[in-house]
């Protein structure tokens, strides 16, 4: 048996880390394991974002997706994009322990925080960052506009 272990994401932990995905939220299967691969490539070489999964026994039960958040109206924050334990392991302190991760690159890397969103039906998840120092600020819609083709043909035959 190996000893749990948080590290930085690696290439290699693309099926964990999709497995973890469907765990969380079974509708995304149409985010396939090759496009979760080609994501955590390009998270890893191209971006300032940190990953941290948190490992036991050689599989990958937990993770945290930091990104540093600029604003020109703020301190630099680190924003929250992904954050999630395995079900069967929730309450045993690894989503702590990969936050305590988080933060502590924050402050290494001289962010003054940390920021997320949370869906208003996830009262577990809230309390989870209240009892660490989140502060609820505030409501809010969040919208979006994807460019995709398919989107593109789907908007085209509504009108």
């Amino acid at each position: 048996m190996n000893q749990p272990n948080i590290r930085e994401i690696q290439i290699m932990d693309y099926h964990d880390i999709y497995m973890l995905n469907l765990d969380f939220n079974p509708n995304l299967h149409a985010f396939s394991e090759e496009k979760v691969r080609k994501k955590i490539e390009i998270i890893t070489s191209k971006t300032k974002d940190i990953i941290f999964v948190y490992e036991q026994n050689d599989k990958v039960i937990g993770y945290i997706h930091g990104s540093p958040y600029e604003l020109l109206t703020a301190d630099s924050l680190v924003n929250i994009l992904g954050f999630v334990v395995k079900e069967e392991y929730r309450n045993h302190g690894i989503g702590g322990m990969l936050m305590e991760s988080l933060e502590q690159w924050a402050m290494n890397n001289g962010y003054s925080g940390i920021k997320l969103f949370s869906h208003p039906s996830r009262v577990n998840a809230h309390r989870f960052y209240e009892r660490r120092g989140f502060i609820f600020t505030k409501d809010q819609k969040h919208f979006i506009k994807t460019f995709d083709k398919f989107t593109s043909q789907l908007e085209s035959l509504q009108k």
